[in-house]
């Protein structure tokens, strides 16, 4: 297995237990460690997120069995050694993802975006909003912008069921590499709490981000204003190499 062993592990592992009964054993560490030809050490990693979003638990001296996940109505955004994007880890999971564009268009960057993505002011990016549904329910407001010269078709591309990472991975050949997060509160205004459904000064998760390539080259800068209520995120700190 190339890449990241482990979530490639897991994701199967996913795909392969929402199409078991609540109840069903898993086989064996052992087994299952020569089924996907990865280490223990690899395995546990897999199965302790399924573990953790509740498609799993461990029953000591018996196994590890299918159960009901916990998160039904709050859907976690994890990051971890990968950058995917909230669109394709919650469609891995089996849920259905769709977005409302509420803003796409040019702008000048201004001095706080120029420097987020390493370009002069002048130049022209695009702002690109969304307002985020996870099986038909509102869960976060996302704005990203890029460089227009390098992605002028993000201006025009339909993103009501389309990831922007996996857009430039597919159109532009982007490898990212690197996502910074920074976590803080926010209170809605009132165009914000139109859009989100909620009352003017509702506290929300404030997650802003800035995504690289390779050569720690910043590509996407963006926030994501979450619904307590509905939404997490998940940071995992991890030393091994696998």
């Amino acid at each position: 297995m190339a890449g990241h062993k482990y979530a490639q592990v897991r994701d199967h592992l996913l795909r392969r237990v929402q199409s078991l009964p609540v109840g069903e054993r898993l086989p064996a560490e052992g087994a299952l460690c020569s089924e996907y030809d990865v280490s223990r050490i690899t395995l546990r990693r897999a199965v302790d997120e399924l573990v953790q979003d509740g498609y799993l638990v461990r029953e000591h001296g018996r196994g590890t069995f299918v159960s009901h996940p916990r998160y039904n109505l709050k859907h976690r955004e994890r990051f971890v050694n990968e950058v995917t994007g909230f669109h394709t880890q919650l469609t891995r999971q089996g849920h259905t993802v769709s977005s409302s564009v509420t803003v796409q268009q040019r702008e000048r960057a201004g001095a706080r975006l120029g420097a987020a993505l390493g370009i002069s002011p002048a130049t022209s990016v695009v702002r690109l909003e969304r307002l985020r549904s996870v099986n038909g329910v509102v869960h976060h407001l996302a704005e990203s912008y890029v460089e227009e010269d390098r992605f002028p078709d993000v201006l025009t591309t339909d993103f009501t069921d389309t990831s922007l990472y996996a857009y430039l991975r597919a159109r532009h050949d982007v490898l990212l590499v690197r996502n910074e997060i920074v976590v803080a509160l926010h209170r809605c205004d009132a165009r914000e709490a139109g859009l989100l459904g909620v009352a003017e000064e509702t506290p929300l998760l404030l997650a802003t981000s800035c995504v690289f390539e390779p050569g720690r080259k910043p590509v996407i800068f963006g926030t994501s204003k979450l619904l307590p209520d509905t939404a997490e995120l998940s940071f995992d700190i991890v030393a091994d190499a696998e």
